[in-house]
């Protein structure tokens, strides 16, 4: 009897840790926002689950985040388009479009709606990013000025030379330039900055579409 218990009881912590595992789990989603016309709506702010993120639709209304597998409903809002809410499936591309024009739908209105526009960071120490994802989202994030779309990132109005705009930033990890960092967790930076226009010079045309300089946590 005590053995079966002991059994029963194992079943049960082991069921338990399966569950977080799963609802922990984080999926990466790309989508596309769109307005009645099938023209992309850019700047459009992605909610889950009536949460606010700081995700928002690039210039041809593409967006990419990370949720966990417990997502119910992903939503995508416009100030001129209102808020548009879709089910999350499981599915890892998604496609939300606005049925009408909504002009000056303001945050206020989407509060009555029962969203939540405050993004709320619990526990954030300085210099503690380890509540992203990857390094990519960590940029996306904190560094101004900075697009990121899967691996490829932009800095907006660093190119000093026409040649070399719209390619890479050069980045320099630890006093190194590197051509990855996709090895880099975020949990493990200590800082990350930007150096841009005439102060990125000193890095010849490697600098010409700006800097991101990491600091690791030794």
């Amino acid at each position: 009897m005590k053995s079966f218990v002991i059994v029963f009881l194992f079943l049960c912590f082991s069921f338990q840790i399966f569950s977080q595992d799963t609802d922990d789990k984080i999926t990466w989603l790309t989508g596309t926002v769109l307005n009645s016309q099938q023209e992309p709506v850019k700047k459009a702010i992605i909610y889950l689950d009536s949460v606010k993120t700081k995700t928002t639709t690039d210039k041809k209304g593409r967006f990419e985040i990370g949720l966990r597998s417990n997502t119910k409903y992903i939503s995508a809002y416009s100030q001129n388009y209102g808020i548009e809410t879709i089910p999350f499936q499981g599915n890892t591309t998604v496609l939300l479009v606005f049925s009408k024009i909504q002009s000056n739908f303001s945050e206020e209105k989407l509060k009555e709606l029962g969203f939540n526009n405050n993004i709320i960071r619990t526990g954030k120490k300085p210099n503690d990013y380890s509540e992203y994802l990857n390094i990519y989202q960590l940029i996306a994030n904190e560094v101004p000025g900075a697009t990121v779309v899967g691996s490829t990132i932009r800095l907006r109005g660093n190119a000093i030379n026409s040649d070399y705009a719209g390619q890479d930033p050069l980045i320099i990890v630890d006093g190194a330039v590197v051509g990855s960092i996709e090895y880099i967790f975020p949990r493990d930076v200590a800082s990350v900055r930007v150096i841009r226009d005439q102060d990125a010079s000193i890095y010849g045309v490697r600098g010409a579409n700006g800097v991101i300089v990491i600091k690791m946590k030794h």
